[in-house]
């Protein structure tokens, strides 16, 4: 029986690498403290005024010793843990991520280097080679130069392709020293179809996890063998993908980034809250607050937006089991702040049931160049000029003097969230 990996010559067949910084939150403050980073015992929190406060990252230790990891709340870190909890340093990260990316960046050439997340890359270096040694070697000598030049430890994962390479990093490299794993096709059945629970495959989360048993497909090794149409049937163009990634082959591209349409292109933030928010009153002053901010990235990119889309979460699951929701309307194409909260104040109303709320966020999408000033047939067109208009004043001193110089009055209430937040950096203390 043929099998996806016979036919050798439709094998992506590249040297990636996938290279995370190991703990990298809770290493940089380490770091900070003269401390190396893999003996430390630091949990960085944020919030630690609330005691919903969130752990962002935990040092190896710590997450060995007492299970405190990344969404583990400030309640339950018991004092008798020998743990110190630290404060968020984001501008600290964003400077140390860019040192480490230029690390990166030397070893091959900008088209082969993708920005995965903020402590996590992905290079390509097959054409790097007669410069830098084997595979082996240019994981080291990355791994080296970064440990000497920030004191930061990284893990490598190295494979034929994306997924094979950060498979291999979340599966081995991360387990222990060297910290460097290279998997192969022939390490398919071997590695990668040993991956348990399901969730613990890269691009498998808990939904499509729970679709997959109820086929009566509990591991990567039941998938690679699974029915194909029946595959395709229950999830698209994504039962397609989840077999071939079964077997290992994955033909993104790092050279060929993806680049949205205009259309699916869109602008949103969302927002945890420190409490239970109960009240129509104060959940809308947020979600208001987040309109604002959706409406200024509109407006920075000079773009309008015509599908509006609210997201709610549930602090406790409903009695139907359910944690949230979300709802979408068409306006008419807009990046003034007014008009999304109109939109987002008739979906509230519209579905919201009185649940207590932890999770809100606001969307747009179906993204527009303006071409000319677009009125609706009952706009005033005076009236939509000048307020444009202030809306960009608005931005203007903002801009110049920072947000909290001109901030609106829902947001002066105890609900509001907005002024606190402009301090921060990525949501946490910068």
């Amino acid at each position: 029986m043929m099998t996806p990996l016979d036919d050798k010559s439709r094998l992506p067949v590249r040297d990636i690498m996938c290279i995370d910084c190991k703990s990298f939150f809770a290493s940089t403050e380490a770091i900070r403290r003269a401390e190396y980073p893999l003996a430390a015992k630091i949990a960085v929190l944020s919030r630690s005024e609330s005691q919903g406060g969130l752990i962002l990252a935990a040092s190896p230790d710590t997450k060995k010793d007492y299970g405190v990891k990344l969404g583990t709340r400030k309640y339950e870190i018991k004092p008798d843990m020998d743990i110190e909890l630290v404060a968020p340093h984001m501008r600290d990260y964003i400077t140390l991520n860019y040192r480490i990316n230029q690390i990166f960046r030397q070893f091959t050439d900008d088209a082969h280097w993708y920005v995965y997340s903020i402590d996590e890359a992905f290079i390509d270096v097959t054409h790097s080679h007669r410069l830098f040694g084997s595979n082996r070697e240019i994981a080291t000598q990355i791994q080296e130069k970064v440990f000497n030049e920030t004191g930061i430890v990284t893990t490598v994962g190295i494979g034929p392709n994306p997924l094979m390479a950060k498979l291999a990093l979340d599966n081995e490299a991360k387990e222990q020293a060297p910290w460097q794993a290279e998997w192969h096709y022939e390490d398919v059945p071997t590695k990668l179809w040993q991956i348990a629970p399901l969730t613990n495959f890269w691009s498998i989360g808990n939904k499509t996890a729970d679709k997959l048993e109820r086929m009566n497909i509990h591991t990567i090794g039941e998938l690679a063998h699974a029915d194909r149409k029946a595959l395709r049937k229950k999830f698209g163009v994504l039962g397609d993908a989840l077999y071939f990634h079964s077997w290992g082959i994955d033909y993104s591209d790092l050279a060929k980034r993806y680049v949205p349409c205009a259309e699916n292109k869109g602008y949103g933030n969302s927002q945890v809250l420190m409490r239970d928010y109960t009240t129509r009153q104060e959940i809308e002053t947020v979600l208001f607050e987040i309109c604002d901010q959706v409406a200024t990235r509109l407006r920075e990119h000079d773009v309008l937006g015509e599908v509006v889309s609210v997201q709610v979460g549930f602090s406790t699951a409903d009695d139907a089991g359910q944690h949230g929701w979300s709802a979408q309307t068409k306006i008419d194409p807009t990046n003034q702040t007014n008009d999304l909260i109109r939109a987002v104040q008739y979906l509230f109303e519209k579905r919201w049931q009185g649940n207590a709320l932890r999770n809100l966020g606001v969307r747009v999408n179906r993204i527009s160049k303006p071409n000319s000033l677009q009125l609706s047939l009952f706009s005033n067109q005076r009236q939509t000029e000048a307020n444009l208009k202030l809306e960009h004043t608005i931005d203007q001193i903002r801009s110049r003097y920072g947000y909290r110089a001109i901030v609106r009055g829902y947001s002066k209430t105890a609900a509001g969230t907005a002024i606190d937040r402009s301090k921060l950096v990525g949501g946490h203390q910068a």
